[in-house]
């Protein structure tokens, strides 16, 4: 408080942020205090092998994880004051043409990937648990396994999303776009 900045804290994940536009180190919005897990996978390499690829994943991850606190999902977004209350779900609706838009782009990458996919990656980038907890949600008892399936999920989700997003080319070859059937270019139409 009294370096001019908000300290916010969850309290069912205990995690803590520095939040606002007066933080002594320059940067406006979040500050971390301990990296995230997504951000601790890039920094080791862990995303991808190729040093490339790594940050093509890794902006995309960040890139959601903007689009989730943006869209007042965090936790640490403000209720809409001009709301009946009550404690009920509809009582945080979006308050702004900003956060509707940030959650109509959640939505889409949410459609982009496999399900089992988007489960792992909102856990880890979203809800920054580590792989064990989000290898352990889709179903993995053992702590080797948890570790290597979160992965592999966490790698496929990043990949549909910066392929969706442009950071990265196709992984897959794309099927061509079905010709129209009153192509003026097709020799028939010219003739």
């Amino acid at each position: 408080m009294q370096a001019g900045v908000t300290v916010a804290m969850q309290l069912g994940t205990r995690q803590t942020q520095i939040i606002g536009k007066a933080s002594p180190f320059g940067i406006e919005g979040v500050i971390r205090l301990a990296s995230a897990p997504l951000d601790r996978l890039h920094s080791r390499g862990r995303l991808d092998d190729d040093g490339a690829r790594n940050s093509q994943l890794h902006d995309a991850g960040d890139k959601l994880r903007n689009h989730y606190y943006l869209g007042g999902l965090s936790g640490f977004a403000a209720n809409d004051l001009n709301s009946t209350g009550g404690g009920h779900p509809s009582s945080r609706v979006p308050i702004s043409e900003t956060m509707e838009s940030n959650r109509r782009t959640l939505r889409l990458a949410e459609a982009a990937m496999h399900a089992g996919d988007w489960k792992v990656v909102n856990a880890v980038v979203c809800l920054e648990a580590d792989l064990e907890e989000a290898g352990r949600a889709v179903g993995c008892n053992n702590v080797h396994a948890a570790n290597a399936v979160a992965l592999d999920r966490l790698r496929r989700g990043l990949g549909a999303l910066a392929e969706l997003w442009g950071y990265s080319p196709p992984q897959r070859p794309t099927p061509a776009a079905p010709r129209a059937g009153n192509d003026t270019t097709s020799p028939a139409a010219v003739a």
